[in-house]
């Protein structure tokens, strides 16, 4: 019977890898579920720098001393001992104070997965908003070439080079003719499940129709319509034409706040 190997880096940092060190990842990402936790570890069957450290939170999450508990590695013994919560009364006791209840509160903000993301990292200002008849969208102002990213998990279904917009009010060609559309496919906040929303004047596309995007996934890069802008437009799903019928703001506000 092959003994089971304790998992560590050696001298110059070099990761382990095996069949075992992905059952282990899988482990983890297990055991944090256990206590409401969404763990981002990729099993990828490779024991380096991040695998280490999940073990390390998840020993302390568990109410265990990790610089004492993997003092020589991620033994059997030790994995043993976290998938069985085989604990002493001590360290159930720690486990339950407020220090570690807070810790495992700690974890669950940061790890949470985000539902939506803003158009754009950097918004320098956003003008000229929605005005029924006017205006059908809202100008988020952004650096040159910023990139855009999907809001909300979406399913592409426009994506336009050329041809949305043609000409600035000011006759120079524009920079930013294109456009990209997605269908929103889960209601969040005011993202309402059905809806469209259009990035106008996006430019390089990242992403081509039918693609199902997720919140935070760069989808193209923002173009110039006198300024540097996406010409962000939401629609009741109504109409694949580009254009907007509902006010984008409660939904970029909600964006910003939560993403």
């Amino acid at each position: 019977m092959t003994q089971a190997r304790t998992f560590k880096l050696d001298e110059a940092g070099q990761p382990m890898k095996g069949e075992d060190v992905k059952v282990w990842q899988q482990r983890i990402k297990g055991l944090f579920k256990k206590m409401d936790i969404d763990c981002p570890i990729e099993p990828d069957g490779t024991y380096g720098v991040n695998t280490r450290s999940f073990t390390a939170a998840l020993c302390h999450a568990s109410g265990l001393s990790s610089g004492k508990a993997m003092c020589n590695g991620v033994t059997s013994e030790l994995r043993t001992k976290l998938r069985n919560n085989d604990l002493t009364p001590a360290q159930r006791k720690t486990k339950g104070s407020k220090a570690r209840r807070d810790y495992r509160q700690k974890l669950r903000r940061q790890w949470a997965v985000k539902k939506v993301h803003p158009p754009v990292n950097a918004i320098l200002e956003d003008s000229w908003g929605y005005v029924p008849g006017v205006h059908d969208g809202l100008d988020v102002i952004c650096k040159a070439n910023a990139a855009v990213f999907a809001m909300v998990k979406g399913r592409v279904f426009d994506v336009r080079t050329e041809g949305w917009w043609s000409k600035s009010p000011s006759g120079d060609v524009s920079k930013g003719d294109g456009i990209v559309q997605i269908e929103v496919l889960e209601t969040v906040g005011p993202f309402v499940k059905g809806m469209h929303i259009g990035y106008g004047h996006c430019e390089h596309p990242r992403v081509k129709a039918g693609d199902i995007v997720e919140a935070g996934e760069v989808i193209a890069l923002a173009g110039l319509a006198n300024l540097w802008h996406v010409h962000l437009m939401v629609n009741d799903g109504s109409t694949t034409r580009g254009k907007g019928n509902r006010n984008p703001r409660p939904l970029l506000d909600y964006s910003v706040k939560h993403g």
